[in-house]
């Protein structure tokens, strides 16, 4: 049995999967994702439904099915996302509910999943007016706290290490903020971190880790936050010459201008039916959190250092938290 799907004038005719119930249910980003792979990133959906939100379905290698993009390697059009990943995979997502793969021969799985759940996530994220972040998220008494900033800045270092501390981790490397008629909030989704190898040794090996790609990738365990958090602030990360770090809070348009730059592939935006929407969020976002740049020079700032150095300017911006609230 399949479904005739017609989009932009052809039709594509994909295997139905939907009368049966697959042992692949995750809950992440507030939705209920079946999928045709094993992904240990995602958390397991804890009470499985028999119509999810989100199904994601793996085509036969090199079918053919998805048909490639000459010019370039992704393409946005109003309900459908298309992304050629050479060497790995074609991906398409539809309407926010649906995703294809159509993967090369021999791909790995884990490569595979690397741009399911970054690239592609993302789009499907902007098609269903959530706003992606390309940072880490952790909940604190304050509230719930982004960390962005270019690849390489820390930002899943800097998460792990507040999970070392004793707080939980709503998600690594891509972070969703949805607006509610009550407030902004961040998502929870991913499970685990990826971490580089200097930052997977000092914060400790753990039994549970394994080597993913590129990256070590690092179970939350029990500090994984399974519920929304309301957005607080989120803080731009950079390196600086200075020895002590800083802490300075954005005002005027630049608030605007660094949320942009740090959305996850933010030219994924520009064509989507809810391009509009997802820029006005932008906006109330900019209005209502705290947007601050966090500077430190890495030689000299550890990062256990750079948590305190939060934590004192969080009571300082919001008022102090009691010892009990804290843990």
């Amino acid at each position: 049995m399949a479904t005739t799907c017609k989009i932009t004038g052809e039709s594509y005719k994909f295997p139905q999967l939907t009368l049966k119930m697959p042992l692949n249910a995750y809950w992440a980003y507030g939705l209920s994702i079946h999928t045709d792979l094993i992904c240990p990133e995602l958390p397991p959906h804890p009470l499985p439904v028999h119509d999810p939100d989100v199904t994601v379905t793996l085509l036969p290698e090199e079918a053919g099915t998805l048909r490639p993009l000459p010019d370039h390697s992704y393409e946005v059009e109003p309900g459908c996302f298309r992304l050629d990943v050479p060497g790995v995979a074609r991906y398409r997502v539809e309407e926010g509910k649906r995703i294809f793969i159509e993967p090369l021969a021999n791909v790995p799985l884990e490569k595979i999943r690397l741009f399911l759940l970054g690239s592609t996530m993302s789009a499907l994220l902007y098609q269903r007016g959530l706003l992606p972040l390309h940072g880490s998220a952790v909940e604190t008494p304050w509230g719930g706290m982004i960390f962005v900033g270019a690849q390489g800045s820390g930002k899943s270092t800097l998460a792990a290490e507040f999970h070392r501390c004793g707080y939980r981790v709503l998600s690594d490397d891509v972070c969703a903020v949805e607006s509610t008629p009550q407030n902004l909030r961040i998502l929870p989704a991913s499970a685990q971190f990826r971490l580089c190898a200097n930052a997977y040794e000092r914060l400790g090996a753990s039994p549970a880790a394994y080597f993913d790609v590129d990256k070590f990738a690092v179970p939350m365990g029990e500090r994984y936050c399974p519920d929304p958090a309301p957005l607080r602030a989120i803080h731009i990360l950079s390196d600086q010459s200075a020895e002590l770090p800083g802490f300075e809070v954005v005002r005027g348009l630049d608030r605007v201008r660094l949320l942009f730059e740090n959305l996850y592939r933010p030219h994924y935006l520009m064509g989507q039916r809810t391009q509009n929407d997802l820029v006005c969020m932008a906006g109330m976002i900019a209005q209502r959190a705290i947007l601050a740049a966090v500077s430190r020079r890495r030689d000299t700032t550890a990062t256990v250092d750079l948590v305190r150095f939060l934590e004192l300017n969080w009571a300082e911006c919001f008022g102090p938290v009691s010892t009990r609230e804290k843990n």
